[in-house]
């Protein structure tokens, strides 16, 4: 499995796929809350197609060991380790997917470094995202039937029996306090106000379904609304997630 030792996060997991090609730029793919890098599984294989992929795991998810000095890592510290993460692997200029609390991230690494980030695919987001209070009552209390819980929630009435019974068994991904410092995380951001300072275009997927989210707010950008999505639209809806950045990617490329 391939890590980076990165200087603030220490070693970083990640998957890789496909490889560099100058007719596009290459993607670099942030999970939401509590999850990992193997939801993009399903965009990554749409994207090696195009180009070069990598999909992060967030120091404390997946294989990446949690911060050492971070017992609740803000949007910021996610940020730095996925720069970092970029510049090890030299994946330069990239178009950045983000899905949920990864939608921020990817936010605040535009805001960051404009000149690294050539589009943004932001799933299932908005500005502000909401946390609920039943959400933290089930992390607190009940963490063993979160997945089944966010599976009635996060997926679309429409999403196929097979994906609803996969996403369950799978379980939980981030431990109890990992997941809940993410949504501390959230908790009361509101990113309207800095939207307007990004300069990259930016492609907004949401599922028409999606429960978890609530008022979205102003987006610049473009939005596109699926039918029949909810709110784990990398899982509901690799392809479109995968059309979005690789026309994203190949019209803000450089010409050769």
């Amino acid at each position: 499995m391939p890590f980076a030792r990165c200087h603030g996060a220490g070693r970083v997991h990640y998957a890789e796929r496909g490889e560099s090609r100058d007719a596009s730029w290459p993607f670099l793919l942030i999970h939401g809350a509590g999850a990992s890098s193997a939801i993009w599984m399903m965009v990554l294989a749409r994207l090696a197609r195009a180009g070069r992929a990598v999909a992060i795991d967030l120091p404390g998810h997946g294989p990446s060991p949690p911060f050492e000095d971070k017992p609740r890592p803000a949007l910021a510290d996610y940020c730095q380790a996925t720069g970092e993460l970029a510049a090890l692997t030299g994946l330069g200029r990239s178009v950045l997917i983000g899905h949920s609390m990864g939608a921020l991230v990817a936010i605040e690494a535009a805001l960051a470094w404009p000149d690294k980030v050539a589009g943004l695919v932001l799933c299932a987001a908005a500005p502000r995202l909401p946390v609920s209070r039943d959400l933290m009552k089930v992390i607190d209390c009940d963490y063993a039937h979160f997945p089944g819980w966010l599976a009635e929630r996060a997926l679309s009435a429409s999403a196929k029996p097979a994906l609803r019974r996969a996403f369950v068994a799978a379980g939980v991904v981030a431990p109890q306090a990992v997941t809940r410092a993410d949504f501390q995380a959230i908790e009361g951001v509101d990113m309207s106000a800095r939207l307007p300072a990004i300069g990259c275009p930016m492609v907004w997927i949401d599922g028409a379904d999606d429960a978890i989210v609530g008022e979205r707010g102003e987006r610049p950008g473009v939005i596109e609304t699926l039918a029949g999505v909810g709110h784990l639209v990398p899982l509901e809806a690799p392809g479109a997630v995968a059309r979005a950045a690789i026309e994203l990617g190949v019209r803000s490329a450089p010409s050769k």
